[in-house]
């Protein structure tokens, strides 16, 4: 067997491309499904010369984690609910909170910040804005 063997494996994952591109899914996974088998009649897999060996290793795990996006897509996150809000000590915006569905006391969902407090960016820009914005101790008169 020689990598020339391994031409209609090759043409057949570009039309799997090609198929998906057109939004032919079921199509697609066939046509990736009956790469992997021409990728695994070759053998080539079990060559002594490594990288034909990987690169055909690659193509098979390659086809078979394509099929397995198709048929097993992730799932989409909803779009927000309130506006994104700016942090209050750098004012940049905030990124988006990792959980969804945490409320707070009141009902409000926390969507915004690292913490899902929607306020702060981070542990550093809320530890310089309390700092800035604490009440300052006065200073007791000498006499």
């Amino acid at each position: 067997m020689s990598e020339s063997s391994l031409s209609p494996a090759r043409a057949k994952e570009k039309d799997g491309r090609r198929l998906r591109a057109a939004g032919n899914d079921q199509a697609a996974i066939e046509a990736y499904e009956e790469a992997r088998e021409l990728y695994a009649e070759t053998g080539l897999q079990y060559s002594r010369d490594s990288a034909v060996a990987d690169d055909v290793m690659s193509a098979i795990k390659r086809c078979d984690t394509l099929v397995s996006n198709i048929k097993h897509p992730k799932a989409k996150r909803a779009a927000a609910t309130t506006a994104r809000p700016n942090c209050l000590a750098c004012d940049k915006p905030l990124r988006r909170y990792k959980h969804d569905g945490k409320t707070f006391n009141d009902g409000t969902p926390q969507e915004w910040g690292d913490y899902g407090d929607q306020r702060f960016c981070g542990l550093a820009c809320g530890w310089r804005w309390a700092c800035k914005h604490a009440p300052m101790p006065k200073m007791k008169s000498r006499k």
